[in-house]
């Protein structure tokens, strides 16, 4: 090792852990800054079933919950919403290491770059604040990828052999590990690229009854595109300032060039020795990258598998990206001829820009704005009204988040109506339906009409933005309390939502 690899080596050793640490305690305090979150419902989705996997069981089999997720991120649910978010901001980090090392193992030039490269990702950051699952599945794939080219080949495929059950849509990045590890001749590591679906395929038979389950409960499997909808081939493409942000995207256009002329630039006698590094290299960290975004582009395309376009997905294989962006910069970096210091002055100045580059996308902390923003209004209003303490139905999950509830206390709350129909059934005089107007039309499928023309409810309040927007199927986006009455008094709904809107649109004196 020369005395410069090793002043570097030294340099790193102390830095790199200033910088992660650092990382922690700044997107912790973000955190506890953030009134909203960026996942949505869905993270509240999220939370709930790793919070309340102790007590119910088969949450931590639940297809949707993603069950791995569900295990690991558990223990830190129990200490509530926050809890769960500093579990993601502990994974992103992490994440952020073991980048910085996979970078120092395939010899790119300044890896410490990579952990500003990665930060620099708007939606990584913004996800890090949240209760989602595309952290912790990023942290799986790099770790993966790290401990591959560490030679630890079974334990790679081990890990591999999990994410699936973190991210589904994962499963398509097998096949090039199966392909790498077939060419790198490591056949035992093979079967292991299994394990994962072996081992719940197994416990979950207990509970299901049924050693297929895995497949035969695929929540995905259903088409809703009457709901969701499709879009266009390149949506993630097109939204790429959004997910990788611009720096990200030039340096892993580069990094793609300078690999695909890897072999040209190597004496002929090498070209040989290079090619399997260099298969090695786009089979296992860039390709995952290439194959899940274009297999969810054409999953949104098609209107497949319940997608909704969401451009999250593609943040569990930001890290993939991201080596390529590293490649990238380290390229730019042989090929410019200013001195070595010059390089290292502007590869610091080029990681402090990239940390501002999420908070000029997003708003961080993440505040409550849009459909969270009204819920919160309305779950204020009713835990202050004359109604509060009544048993409700509910399809927002952040009902029972705002008012602090337990939502699996089916004294207090029920999600979704007993019948769509007749929604009427079952629900007793007195007792409120709360309907928002993106979840209870589209995966609640319940029209407005079966609550405001049913002569056994009677809305009591309704919550609306002084400025209105749409939401999923182009609903104005309002919030309706009806309450269950034994016979009907002679009011229409209509006119009481009339009167209600001219309240809410009154210019304030």
């Amino acid at each position: 090792m020369t005395n410069n690899l090793k002043q570097v080596r030294k340099y790193e050793k102390y830095l790199v852990p200033a910088i992660l640490l650092g990382i922690l305690i700044f997107y912790a305090i973000l955190v506890f800054l953030s009134d909203g979150t960026h996942g949505g419902a869905d993270d509240i989705g999220h939370y709930r079933r790793s919070r309340y996997a102790f007590r119910f069981p088969d949450f931590f089999l639940y297809h949707w919950g993603k069950p791995f997720f569900t295990a690991i991120s558990s223990p830190f649910a129990q200490f509530g919403f926050n809890g769960i978010r500093i579990f993601n901001v502990l994974c992103g980090t992490a994440t952020a290491y073991f980048t910085y090392r996979t970078a120092r193992l395939l010899k790119f030039s300044m890896p410490v770059f990579g952990i500003f490269l990665l930060l620099s990702s708007p939606l990584y950051s913004v996800l890090m604040l949240s209760g989602m699952t595309e952290i912790l599945a990023s942290l799986v794939l790099v770790l993966t990828i790290f401990l591959f080219f560490k030679q630890k080949y079974i334990w790679s495929a081990v890990l591999l052999s999990f994410l699936p059950f973190i991210r589904t849509e994962a499963i398509a990045i097998i096949p090039l590990f199966m392909l790498a590890f077939a060419w790198q001749k490591e056949w035992k590591a093979i079967p292991f690229l299994f394990l994962g679906f072996v081992f719940y395929s197994i416990v979950g038979s207990f509970y299901y009854d049924d050693l297929f389950w895995v497949i035969n409960n695929m929540p995905y499997t259903g088409g809703a595109k009457d709901i969701y909808g499709s879009g266009e081939l390149f949506h993630y493409v097109k939204a790429s300032k959004y997910i990788l942000g611009i720096p990200t995207v030039f340096l892993a256009s580069v990094g793609l060039i300078a690999w695909a002329l890897r072999p040209l630039s190597e004496p002929r006698e090498r070209r040989k020795e290079v090619r399997k590094t260099w298969l090695m290299e786009m089979l296992v960290v860039y390709l995952p990258f290439m194959v899940y975004l274009s297999a969810h582009s054409y999953i949104w395309w098609r209107g497949m598998g319940n997608s909704v376009g969401m451009i999250r997905v593609i943040v569990a294989v930001l890290p993939s990206a991201t080596l390529l962006g590293i490649l990238g910069w380290s390229k730019l970096l042989e090929i410019i001829p200013v001195p070595k210091l010059v390089k290292g002055i502007a590869t610091v100045l080029l990681s402090i820009f990239l940390l501002t580059i999420p908070f000029k996308v997003y708003k961080i902390p993440v505040p409550l704005v849009g459909t969270q923003r009204v819920v919160k209004v309305a779950s204020d209003w009713y835990v202050d009204s004359e109604f509060a303490g009544r048993r409700f139905y509910y399809y927002n999950p952040f009902f029972t988040h705002f008012m602090k509830l337990d939502p699996y206390d089916d004294s207090v709350s029920h999600q979704f109506v007993h019948n769509r129909e007749h929604p009427e059934e079952n629900i007793k005089e007195g007792e409120i339906v709360i309907w928002d107007a993106h979840f209870s039309p589209n995966e609640g499928r319940l029209p407005l009409e079966n609550l405001m023309d049913n002569e056994n409810f009677r809305i009591i309040h309704l919550t609306r933005d002084k400025k209105p927007f749409t939401v999923l199927g182009a609903y104005l986006y309002e919030i309706y309390f009806f309450e269950r009455i034994g016979t009907d008094d002679g009011e229409d709904n209509h006119d009481i939502y009339q009167v209600m809107l001219d309240e809410i649109l009154r210019p304030e004196e």
